[in-house]
C-alpha cells in the first residue's frame, strides 16, 4: 500500500514542479504571477487543477502547435508510396 501511496506522491510532486514552472515560462505579470504561484503553493494539487482548468494558450503556444502540424504533414507527404497507396 506504501508503493501506491508513494507513486501518487511522486506524481503530484512532478504535477505541481510542472506547474511552477510554467506559471514563471508564461510571464504572466508580477500580480498574476504572485496570485497563482501563492495558490499553488498553498494548495498545491488543487490549485494545480485550477490553474490547468483555466489556463488559456498563448499565441507562441498556438504558433508551436501549427509549425508542428505543418511539419508533420510535410514528413508524411514527403514519403514514398506504392501503386496501392501504401506507404513503404
Amino acid at each position: 500500500m506504501s508503493l501506491l501511496w508513494g507513486t501518487i506522491g511522486i506524481l503530484m510532486l512532478i504535477v505541481w514542479a510542472i506547474t511552477i514552472y510554467d506559471i514563471f515560462r508564461r510571464h504572466l505579470g508580477g500580480k498574476q504571477t504572485a496570485l497563482w504561484m501563492l495558490l499553488v503553493i498553498i494548495l498545491p494539487f488543487v490549485g494545480a487543477l485550477i490553474y490547468w482548468a483555466t489556463r488559456k494558450e498563448t499565441p507562441e503556444d498556438v504558433e508551436g502547435y501549427v509549425a508542428a502540424d505543418a511539419a508533420l504533414r510535410e514528413e508524411n507527404r514527403a514519403q514514398s508510396v506504392d501503386s496501392t497507396r501504401t506507404r513503404l
